[in-house]
């Protein structure tokens, strides 16, 4: 009995498929996508802030890492884990979040468009032509390990951005000096191929 039922069973999914096929349907078409094709244009890239007691170089905070490749096209969403209680100076302008997708940027879930200057420990300003992205990094508190930001953006061309901290957060009188001159440390770029 078990054998025949079986038997039945296999007749039954053979004659389906036979008529989903002569009818010019692909026996997949009724199938849902997976989750992840519905995510496939999301890339996620992560990157820390660390301090320059933690990099060894006093003065020197540092993106980790500082240089990217993504596709032209995606949507971007940069994950920044930031352990810096440092506040470095940043004119009000570059306080606010701009160029994001929706004008926001989460911070530890919290939804953010702007934020006091007085609270800013870094950014990472990207320009993209006349666009600027503008991604805050906040002060972490005393009670916090890191701070994580989250923002969405993307790069609709291919080619090679700068971006920049605009945080005054170096060495020197100004603040604008070591880290803030060198490629890898408050500086770097993105790379977008097609």
């Amino acid at each position: 009995m078990k054998n025949s039922a079986k038997w039945l069973a296999a007749v039954s999914s053979a004659a389906l498929l036979a008529g989903t096929l002569a009818a010019g349907v692909p026996a997949f078409a009724h199938a849902k996508p997976a989750a992840k094709h519905a995510k496939s244009n999301i890339v996620v890239i992560n990157t820390k802030l660390v301090t320059g007691k933690m990099d060894h170089k006093k003065g020197w905070p540092k993106y980790e890492p500082a240089m990217f490749h993504v596709p032209a096209g995606k949507t971007i969403k940069l994950v920044i884990k930031s352990y810096d209680d440092g506040k470095a100076t940043v004119p009000a302008s570059d306080a606010k979040v701009q160029g994001t997708i929706g004008g926001f940027e989460l911070v530890n879930g919290k939804k953010f468009t702007s934020f006091k200057a007085a609270d800013v420990a870094h950014t990472m300003t990207i320009m993209e032509g006349a666009k600027t992205i503008n991604i805050v990094v906040p002060v972490r508190s005393a009670k916090e390990k890191f701070v994580t930001v989250t923002a969405e953006f993307n790069f609709p061309k291919a080619g090679t951005y700068n971006w920049q901290c605009e945080a005054a957060c170096g060495t020197g009188n100004s603040g604008w000096m070591g880290p803030m001159m060198t490629n890898g440390w408050m500086k770097g770029t993105w790379v977008v191929k097609k």
